[in-house]
């Protein structure tokens, strides 16, 4: 048997013991001239080439590393059905696929999905086979075409502070068995404060007098348990119960519950079971201050950007992820802003567990434009929804930089109604924690007032700060943005949008000047990486 990279299940908040991970040696061809649909690679003719899922094809650890631009490719591998799953119903998923993908199993076409960095599945009961299961995949990732690409650069080499463009499968790809009626998803909701727990649950598949069941226990003690059941109305249950003595989720004392959903028959039977876990944690803002179960804290966190050498956007081990998060609680962080990228499941496991806060963000840049913001805001709620139930994350960010005097082909207004609506989609998506419009720069409606700043040390950020602040007192907006000791950039160089002013909202300098590594400068041409294809030597 293979060895199997990423082993490991790709979603503990959401874990049912009846998967099989699909990672591994799968055929792969680019298709230069676009033929392949034409041509129907489709079929079960073999492709010429071998990578290894789930890392991108230009990274060294998939075997193929080719950094040309390819603006399509093909998948395909067999595979059989565990005996175990054979007569169930089956789910195929894929955690992330840069950026368009279609997809065929036995030469059924299942559908297509649209977006780099939101997962997606099919339910492929009815076409899959207990053996011999031909699974193909054909990826559109246009380098040149508008979308959201985070800090992927669009020519062959990357320059300034943008990486190496990647295409293709770069999250696990499994099989999951779930009952004929199934729990699809769920809102957890627990207050520290009360002990009071509330979960919304959306049920898959049409039945009758079906129950869901919550029981509740703390994650290192599992003999106390608090369960609690409701009725299925309109593929949908609302559980609620109280846990007592509550122990919160901080960064130092990172506390979770373990949670096990159950959807039952008029029987009784089981229908469906899934592992979840959560935390008490609540976010908040109140007279300038960042507010976490209730007591006033200070934010210390790094920028993390989540590219690896050799497997850019996948972390090359879940270890070494882990590792990442236990390094920033090292050098004395309890944050990460996550920066441009929308990461694995997994990273947002470990800062559960671990106990580190993060800001979210969406890999906005390339499609922040007022006509993109349909496409955006439909991905970004996709990656949203998928990581709602994260105690870590404290912080959604849709947008990063946008700034009002950059409208482009856009008028100002239609950049700040965009703005706007960014951050009023995502509030309204999520209620219960902290929102932006856009990180640093011209800000509209948002709950921090987020800065990037350019100075070369802290006596200097002091003293501005200190004026700058006062100024926000007396006029509703802050004056000066800096960015390299330039008070360029922002509408009338304010931090505030025309029609927007400062609002009491705590003040946080998110990103503060700029450092390099002398021996370590991948600009221009990625000096640790081969350009084009990899040729024996």
């Amino acid at each position: 048997m293979q060895n199997i990279p990423r082993p490991e299940h790709p979603r503990p908040d959401r874990f049912r013991p009846l998967w099989m991970n699909l990672n591994g040696k799968w055929q792969f061809a680019f298709d230069p001239g676009e033929e392949g649909l034409q041509s129907g690679w489709m079929d079960e003719r073999p492709l010429p080439d071998r990578i290894i899922v789930p890392f991108a094809p230009e990274s060294r650890l998939s075997d193929i590393h080719d950094e040309s631009l390819h603006s399509v490719c093909w998948y395909k591998r067999m595979f059989d059905l565990p005996v175990a799953m054979i007569g169930r119903r089956v789910l195929l998923h894929f955690g992330a696929v840069d950026h368009e993908a279609d997809v065929w199993l036995n030469g059924r076409h299942l559908g297509k999905h649209v977006g780099g960095y939101s997962p997606f599945f099919f339910d492929v009961t009815a076409f899959v086979n207990p053996a011999n299961n031909h699974l193909v995949m054909r990826v559109l990732d246009n380098p040149s075409v508008a979308k959201c690409r985070g800090k992927q650069h669009t020519g062959r080499y990357p320059e300034g502070c943008l990486y190496m463009r990647m295409s293709g499968i770069w999250q696990t790809v499994w099989l999951e068995a779930v009952g004929k009626q199934f729990i699809r998803d769920w809102r957890i909701v627990a207050d520290p404060g009360t002990g009071k727990v509330n979960v919304s649950l959306a049920v898959d598949g049409a039945g009758s007098n079906l129950k869901a069941e919550a029981v509740v226990y703390f994650a290192y003690e599992q003999n106390e348990r608090i369960s609690q059941t409701a009725p299925v109305q309109n593929s949908a249950a609302c559980i609620n119960l109280t846990v007592p003595c509550v122990r919160p989720w901080t960064p130092d004392v990172p506390n979770l519950y373990g949670m096990i959903l159950t959807l039952r028959d008029t029987d009784g039977a089981v229908i469906d079971r899934v592992e979840t876990y959560f935390g008490f944690r609540r976010i908040e803002t109140r007279d300038g201050r960042l507010l976490l179960n209730g007591k006033p804290f200070f934010f210390k966190a790094a920028l993390d950007q989540g590219y690896y050498p050799d497997s850019l956007y996948t972390p090359p081990t879940d270890e070494q992820q882990r590792e990442d998060i236990l390094w920033a609680k090292r050098f004395g962080l309890n944050g990460i802003r996550k920066h441009q990228i929308v990461p694995e499941p997994r990273f947002f496991y470990w800062c559960d567990r671990l106990g580190l806060m993060v800001w979210a963000e969406m890999a906005d840049w390339g499609s922040r434009q007022p006509r993109l913001m349909d496409s955006l805001l439909a991905e970004w709620k996709d990656c949203m929804l998928r990581d709602i139930n994260h105690p870590s994350i404290i912080a959604w960010v849709p947008t990063n930089e946008w700034i009002c005097d950059d409208a482009g082909k856009a008028s100002l207004q239609e950049v700040i109604q965009a703005k706007v609506r960014a951050y009023e989609t995502t509030k309204v998506l999520d209620p219960t924690r902290l929102a932006l419009d856009t990180s640093g720069y011209s800000h509209t409606r948002t709950d921090i007032c987020d800065l990037h700043l350019g100075f070369p040390n802290a006596p200097e950020v002091k003293e501005w700060f200190n004026r700058r602040i006062a100024d926000g007192g007396e006029n509703g907006n802050i004056a000066g943005m800096i960015k390299n000791g330039n008070m360029t950039i922002g509408a009338n160089n304010k931090v505030y949008c025309p029609g927007y002013k400062y609002g009491n909202e705590p003040i946080i300098i998110r990103e503060l000047g700029n450092s390099g590594i002398m021996d370590y400068s991948p600009m221009r041409r990625w000096n640790i990486s081969h350009a084009g294809p990899v040729t024996p030597t």
